[in-house]
């Protein structure tokens, strides 16, 4: 480091407790399991996906969404809208840390996050209902893996969950088939749809997976086109999929895991359970979680999940009775690291065709 900055104390300032900085930087802090969360400041953030490491020795903060990881002193460089040496004699003055400097106390340069409840909206459920098809890329790939007298799920199994699920098709550019998956809450209201496309040919190393490697929020597109009211922020993008089932099945076994392709495929094959998806890694919060409420669930998470889930769910254990399932690490290939209970079903049926 330069002189310039040899009178601050950097790695007691680095060691400072990361959640009370960012408390003192007036940014949203909830706790999130066994560490606490806010939005992101490296990229615009819906719902918070920064996690403030509260470590002994290793403070710091990392962003699961664009992958940004920053010391305390970044933190506060970024909220604060300063320099380094500004964000040093913040710190050293608000944490009561000796140092040299001259004495100027920095002020916020940035407009911080505002803290005030939004206003939720909500979609139209004949918006959906008009969707409803058999018709999506997805759905043609359960279709076509429902052949044979060894398919894992019949034809009227898929279009059973279709129904159940509200699964729907839209088009957009070249593409007349995306999947069009509901965020439907316990209470019925429609929070967001969120639409992706899968490779349909068999032949296809990438068959029945994502062929765009991008995922889109109806709500968002549909505000664009006027066809909605309000900000995109205003529809809920952290809706558990399948969420509005849990009242029709009360003492149904929960099965959750992490994308909604998952829970179609642990729905057609294992229909014992009531399968929901968190959407994403990042998803599974206490917040999101809540509808959960006193259930039994079985948490399914990808392989590359198992460790950040299990030490997530074990502070939540007063809001339901969770049991974590290492089934992705067992029966995953060696090799590979990420691997999901549709990868598992998918090789079932590929091996059974291959007989």
């Amino acid at each position: 480091m330069e002189k310039q900055y040899e009178h601050f104390d950097l790695q007691r300032l680095n060691d400072i407790n990361i959640v009370e900085v960012a408390r003192q930087l007036d940014l949203p802090v909830r706790r999130d399991g066994v560490n606490y969360v806010t939005n992101c400041l490296w990229h615009d953030d819906e719902h918070p996906s920064l996690v403030l490491y509260n470590k002994q020795g290793n403070q710091h903060c990392h962003c699961y969404s664009c992958n940004e990881h920053h010391s305390v002193i970044d933190l506060a460089m970024k909220a604060g809208g300063w320099t380094f040496k500004e964000s040093c004699e913040w710190l050293s003055r608000q944490f009561g840390i000796s140092t040299t400097s001259t004495g100027y106390v920095p002020q916020p340069k940035r407009q911080l996050p505002n803290t005030k409840p939004i206003e939720l909206l909500y979609i139209p459920m004949e918006m959906v209902d008009r969707m409803v098809s058999t018709e999506s890329s997805l759905c043609r790939c359960l279709m076509h893996m429902a052949r044979g007298k060894d398919a894992l799920w019949t034809p009227e199994t898929v279009e059973w969950q279709v129904e159940e699920y509200r699964l729907g098709c839209y088009a957009l550019g070249d593409n007349d088939d995306y999947t069009v998956f509901p965020s439907i809450d316990s209470q019925g209201k429609v929070c967001n749809l969120k639409i992706q496309h899968y490779d349909t040919d068999p032949s296809s190393a990438r068959f029945c997976h994502d062929d765009k490697g991008q995922s889109y929020w109806l709500a968002s597109m549909w505000i664009k086109q006027n066809l909605l009211s309000g900000k995109k922020e205003q529809y809920r993008t952290n809706c558990l999929f399948g969420e509005h089932l849990l009242q029709r099945y009360p003492g149904t076994t929960v099965a959750l895991v992490e994308s909604p392709k998952n829970a179609l495929f642990g729905a057609l094959a294992y229909p014992d359970m009531l399968w929901l998806a968190t959407g994403n890694k990042n998803n599974l919060s206490r917040q999101v979680l809540q509808a959960l409420q006193g259930r039994d669930v079985l948490v399914i998470p990808d392989r590359d999940a198992i460790d950040s889930w299990s030490v997530t769910i074990q502070g939540m254990g007063d809001l339901a009775n969770f049991t974590v399932s290492d089934f992705c690490e067992h029966h995953a290939p060696e090799n590979e690291l990420k691997f999901d209970i549709a990868d598992y079903l998918q090789a079932q049926v590929s091996s059974k065709e291959d007989c």
